[in-house]
C-alpha cells in the first residue's frame, strides 16, 4: 500500500484543528500485522500530530487487497470521519 491521504471532518486536537490524514504503512509483517502510521495535519498543510495504529488478527486478515477497508478501519479507531 502507498500513502493515502483523505479529506476528514474537522477534529480537534489539543490545540490545533486537523482537516486531513496521511495513512501510511510503517511495517508489514505478511500473514502477522501491519503497524500504520497516520499523519494529521492542519488546513496549512502542516503536520501536527502522527499516531500509530497496530491491525491484526481477523482485522489484518480482511484487508486482504482492499485498502479502502483499511483506511476506513484506521479512520474508525482513531474515532475520525471522513469529510465530503
Amino acid at each position: 500500500m502507498n500513502v493515502i491521504t483523505t479529506n476528514i471532518n474537522e477534529h480537534a486536537l489539543p490545540a490545533p484543528i486537523a482537516v486531513k490524514v496521511e495513512i501510511a504503512v510503517a511495517e508489514l509483517v505478511l500473514n502477522s500485522h501491519v503497524e500504520i502510521v497516520v499523519a494529521y495535519f492542519n488546513s496549512n498543510g502542516n503536520i501536527i500530530d502522527n499516531k500509530f495504529i497496530k491491525i491484526q488478527g481477523e482485522e489484518y486478515n480482511n484487508w486482504g487487497l482492499d485498502d479502502g477497508y483499511l483506511v476506513d478501519l484506521v479512520l474508525s479507531k482513531l474515532g475520525l470521519t471522513k469529510s465530503a
